[in-house]
């Protein structure tokens, strides 16, 4: 085994661990943190692919950016919006603690059953890998300002209107919520 599928096995590990905490954490800012992990192991997936760039965005804007945002939104709430809730029917059960290992179970013989269809196909795949392209920053920056720019726009136009319309939901006026 070499040095690169170690670090792909461990940094999966970590990734897909931490991903079901997020689900499964008790209280909200352990799975605040846990979804820091989260997105830190995705950067270093990315890296591990050699795609440098995705992996500073990755690290810098979720890891980073988000997670900040995510800590102080927790930090600023009143603790009563926070407090964990009761576990209601089924659903409710499946994500507790206690029975929190269900949907890993279920993640995992989905992940068993995705193995057995790629190794079954594997070998219609070519041997070598393609060649990463020298300069990933010039290739994604041409793709993201040519052929998806129209889309790119539309989506920070509904993502200001999503953070406008949670303000209004939100504010606060005279000490009481509306």
């Amino acid at each position: 085994m070499n040095w690169p599928m170690v670090a792909f096995v461990v940094l999966g590990g970590i990734t897909v661990y931490s991903g079901w905490r997020v689900a499964t954490a008790p209280l909200v800012t352990h799975a605040a943190l846990f979804l820091a992990v989260t997105f830190a192991g995705v950067g270093g997936l990315f890296f591990l692919l050699q795609a440098d760039f995705l992996a500073a965005v990755q690290l810098l804007l979720y890891a980073g950016a988000v997670m900040t945002v995510v800590i102080f939104a927790i930090m600023l709430s009143e603790m009563k919006d926070i407090e964990e809730p009761r576990p209601r029917g089924w659903l409710g059960a499946l994500r507790s603690p206690s029975l929190g290992a269900l949907p890993f179970i279920g993640a995992v013989l989905l992940f068993a059953v995705m193995l057995v269809v790629y190794l079954r196909g594997a070998p219609a795949l070519p041997v070598t890998p393609l060649p990463a392209p020298t300069n990933s920053t010039v290739f994604i920056a041409g793709a993201l300002f040519k052929i998806y720019a129209l889309p790119f726009e539309v989506a920070s136009v509904l993502l200001l209107a999503a953070m406008i319309g949670a303000i209004i939901l939100t504010r606060v006026e005279g000490g009481r919520r509306r």
